[in-house]
């Protein structure tokens, strides 16, 4: 059957230039970065002109040299191609510090460069060497993101020995590594059979494995792992930053955190000296206990009762609150009596003088507590001060 003339070949029309016509033809070709059809067309047309054995045996000569030219061309032009696209891989792991991030870039050029149907990136996670997915590339529905691999079988328990990169062309009756049943399954649920694996291996050490894996038997070139490995050391070393960046961060956060919290709770102090200073501030007034029974319960929205030592009531109403018990000297810092009644001890120095009751409408906080043992202290003030304004406040001086 007759073979289509090319665009390229058809320039060239065969007449008594000599046997060295074709081969200046296939020269031209190569210069113009022609196909290898165009090659064999010139071969063919050679071969419809009655072209004498000698002419032929140039020519094919020329053809063998062409090919085998146009293979190494062919060959510099996808190393271009590859180095160009690790240049815009490392542009863009360069411009990305979110680790996430990062791996998902890499397992999709990794299946992109090698042209695999699936590729996906494992991060260490313990000492063991067992390691998480992180990320992946491609159709899969049993090793997916946050599978967990062993760290004593399988192709990474290689790589991360040796450190050097690994591939197999049918992984399940592979015998150069020991096997786990799990991932086997996994793997064969996936239908892979080849598999080339190479550590992310950084100068603080190995931060994961890299895979690249393919559904057909493929027997993966030198060339391909060294390009791989290359693609590797880029990903080890912008993960391993990113994973210090993501440390840092997490620091500052809890630095800031805790400097929050430490704002917080000067603020709570400063507020809560004011508090005292003004409970302190109006019992030193002179308006009594009564009054002062009430500028607490507004402050800590709660009803108040004040007892004496005896269980009399100097302010408040005593009917409107449950059977109390009877009055005996507690600690100074405020107690919960039962569900919702908080009583905190009026000391005068060493002198027991009584309680001051408390039922909130709400939930008591750290600070009312705090502020319900001010307010014990302020009775304790405001005695003294009715002591020396002829006796006003109700507490008699023989409080034990």
């Amino acid at each position: 059957m007759a073979k289509r003339t090319t665009a390229a070949a058809a320039h060239w029309e065969p007449g008594d230039e000599g046997d060295d016509s074709g081969a200046l033809k296939i020269l031209e070709l190569l210069a113009a970065q022609a196909s290898l059809d165009d090659i064999d067309e010139v071969l063919l047309r050679a071969h419809d002109r009655g072209a004498t054995a000698d002419e032929l045996a140039v020519i094919h000569r020329a053809g063998r040299l062409g090919r085998t030219v146009y293979g190494f061309l062919d060959r510099r032009r996808r190393r271009e191609a590859d180095l160009a696209a690790l240049l815009d891989t490392a542009r863009e792991l360069a411009s990305s510090c979110d680790v996430d991030g990062l791996v998902k870039t890499v397992a999709h050029r990794t299946r992109a460069l090698l042209q695999v149907d699936m590729a996906f990136v494992a991060l260490l996670t313990t000492g063991t060497g067992d390691s998480v997915i992180r990320a992946s590339a491609g159709a899969t529905t049993s090793l997916h993101i946050g599978l967990q691999l062993p760290g004593e079988h399988g192709v990474g328990a290689v790589v991360r020995a040796t450190g050097a990169p690994f591939w197999t062309s049918d992984y399940q009756s592979e015998t150069r590594m020991d096997h786990d049943p799990a991932l086997d399954a996994a793997i064969a649920r996936e239908g892979i059979r080849s598999v080339l694996a190479l550590p992310l291996h950084h100068a603080s050490g190995t931060v994961g494995v890299l895979y690249a894996a393919h559904r057909d038997v493929r027997h993966f070139e030198p060339d391909e792992a060294a390009l791989l490995g290359s693609l590797a050391d880029l990903a080890a070393a912008a993960i391993d930053k990113a994973q210090w960046l993501e440390l840092y961060n997490a620091e500052v956060a809890k630095l800031e955190e805790h400097s929050a919290l430490a704002m917080e709770t000067i603020e709570t102090e400063r507020w809560l000296e004011a508090v005292r200073d003004h409970i302190i501030g109006f019992a030193l007034s002179g308006q009594g206990v009564v009054g002062l029974a009430a500028e607490v319960g507004v402050l800590l929205d709660a009803e108040i009762l004040i007892r004496d030592h005896r269980g009399r009531a100097l302010a408040g109403r005593e009917d409107t609150w449950p059977l109390l018990p009877p009055p005996s000297p507690s600690p100074r810092t405020p107690m919960l009596l039962d569900a919702g009644t908080w009583q905190a001890a009026i000391w005068a120095g060493t002198t027991w003088l009584g309680h001051i009751l408390a039922r909130p409408r709400t939930t008591l906080t750290p600070e009312g507590e705090r502020m319900l043992a001010y307010a014990g202290q302020a009775v304790a003030l405001a005695v003294g001060v009715g002591r020396g304004a002829a006796g006003v406040g109700g507490f008699d001086s023989h409080c034990a």
